[in-house]
């Protein structure tokens, strides 16, 4: 196990703050064997235990600091207290240690330390760096404290500590891609599993579930990718009414990896390239349709949302993108935004009358959902239809506003 952890320092008026690695005094060689890993898409909760048999038990977390929201623990039994402290790495540079200048290349030497200023050298160059500008100065040190929970029992018991944790550097996220090409066209369902902190994890199995609207999460720019390895394809499952995935065997996942791990492949029954547009007599001018793709299955499509990669690859374009929501059961709708190609050019002929003319451009016939309405003082009357445009065709809808304030369509 590696003796120490270093942590790049900026230094602040009055005071020096440490930006820690995720990982304090633990050797990313060294797996960290945990009892079950609960992964989401905003992160993971790390879940450990820990047999206590003294009064007091220093209990070692590959973390280098904690919120009390990122932290759940119980034991079996009652009185027991717990606590904990972060390695405190405030101090300043000492005489003989190099800093870096922000924003200037090469290292500068420090010949000399006070409250009020810092001696810096770079060959025959000596600065002297006033207190005001320490924010601008880095540099590395070594924290020898690793971050620790000290729980306390009131007398020597054997009781089991249950605890975890939340990292954000390890999560996952449920991606689809769409295969278009094939004679049968297939949903396929993934989980990609990112473990981005400092330590590899073994456990028994993992589980995922989704949490709504997660917050962005700054991950490193350059990180490994490869297949999928030593995690278990996951199963479809339920908990407290949430669709999840789990899967009940060893794993091993290392740092600083991405792995791809197929969950579901469903034959698509139907594929049909759809547009939908929407007037209202207010409205003048030129209007883009939206595209979608309709997907339907025999059996049921997947509980869990996610994007989606639709895969064309015809010469012209690679893929399109997508996000799939659960629809009604064996249906989903994949918005692929707005398109050029299906529009509609509307104008009012005379009051209470409107010429509507939807084209087509596409090389390909288009099913058109158009649906128009009108404000009629107390209520939008709305009127659904569908048309059916051959490839570079266009037609012409006349709207007359009739008795009732119902639009109708004049032959």
């Amino acid at each position: 196990m590696a003796p120490h952890a270093y942590a790049i320092h900026r230094l602040k008026p009055l005071l020096l703050l440490a930006s820690l690695a995720s990982c304090a005094n633990w050797s990313s060689a060294e797996s960290l064997a945990v009892d079950w890993l609960y992964l989401a898409n905003n992160g993971a909760w790390v879940a450990r235990s820990e047999t206590l048999n003294a009064t007091e038990t220093r209990v070692r977390l590959p973390v280098a600091r904690l919120s009390p929201e990122q932290f759940w623990w119980q034991t079996e039994l009652a009185g027991t207290r717990l606590s904990w402290s972060s390695p405190d790495p405030r101090r300043l540079p000492t005489q003989g240690e190099a800093v870096n200048i922000r924003g200037e290349a090469g290292l500068w030497l420090v010949r000399g330390v006070s409250a009020s200023q810092l001696i810096l050298q770079q060959g025959k160059t000596v600065r002297y760096w006033p207190q005001s500008q320490w924010h601008l100065l880095n540099f590395t040190t070594l924290v020898d404290t690793p971050f620790e929970l000290n729980v306390i029992q009131p007398q020597t018991q054997n009781n089991r500590l249950f605890y975890a944790w939340q990292d954000s550097a390890i999560s996952a996220q449920v991606r689809y891609r769409l295969d278009i090409t094939a004679a049968a066209p297939k949903l396929h369902q993934e989980l990609i599993v990112s473990n981005l902190s400092e330590y590899d994890i073994e456990a028994p199995g993992y589980s995922f579930a989704q949490v709504p609207s997660p917050p962005q999460i700054m991950m490193r720019a350059l990180s490994m990718e490869r297949a999928q390895q030593d995690m278990a394809q996951p199963q479809s499952g339920q908990s407290q009414g949430v669709p999840t995935l789990f899967a009940l065997e060893p794993f091993n996942l290392a740092a600083n990896t991405h792995l791809w791990l197929p969950v579901a492949e469903t034959v698509l029954s139907r594929l049909a390239r759809q547009y939908e547009l929407q007037w209202d007599s207010r409205q003048q001018g030129l209007q883009q349709a939206q595209a979608s793709i309709l997907i339907e299955s025999e059996g049921l499509l997947p509980d869990l949302a996610g994007p989606v990669k639709v895969g064309v690859f015809d010469g012209q374009a690679a893929l399109l993108d997508s996000y799939y929501e659960p629809g009604q059961g064996a249906q989903a709708t994949l918005a692929l935004g707005q398109s050029s190609l299906v529009n509609l050019t509307s104008a009012m002929v005379r009051e209470g009358l409107w010429r509507l003319t939807v084209v087509n451009r596409s090389i390909a016939p288009a099913s058109i959902a158009l649906t128009v309405s009108h404000w009629n003082g107390k209520q939008s009357q709305k009127t659904p239809m569908t048309l059916t445009l051959e490839a570079n065709a266009s037609q012409e809808i006349k709207l007359e506003l009739g008795s009732g304030g119902q639009l109708r369509i004049v032959k």
